[in-house]
């Protein structure tokens, strides 16, 4: 077995691939959404709710919510990899910045669940 290159313990080329999903899905359902509000407007609040209360739509929305958050990751990680060379300060940037995600995650995931449903 010939030994790599680098001293990571991968290429990056998952975390790439990955974070150009997330781009296309995000893309795409940014389109979704300015199509649906283009051609069929809400005409008030209800009809906003009786749509998004649809268990597609909030699905649609989590995937969407979920590479965001899974975007944003690979991105600020391979920030902090770049430039921040101090590995305390790296490591405490990093655990700031997963934690704020994660509850940013939690939040959307209790907005679409328990807080459309009340």
């Amino acid at each position: 077995m010939k030994p790599r290159g680098t001293s990571s313990s991968h290429s990056g080329l998952g975390e790439w691939l990955l974070q150009r999903v997330t781009a296309v899905y995000l893309g795409l359902f940014l389109l979704f959404i300015g199509v649906r509000i283009l051609l069929w407007p809400f005409e008030d609040y209800q009809q906003w709710r009786a749509w998004f209360m649809l268990p597609w739509v909030r699905v649609v929305w989590l995937f969407a919510f979920s590479s965001l958050l899974l975007h944003a990751w690979i991105g600020i990680r391979s920030v902090l990899l770049d430039y921040i060379k101090s590995v305390y300060l790296r490591l405490l940037i990093a655990i700031v910045v997963a934690s704020l995600l994660i509850a940013c995650g939690l939040w959307a995931i209790d907005i679409l669940y328990r807080g459309a449903a009340s």
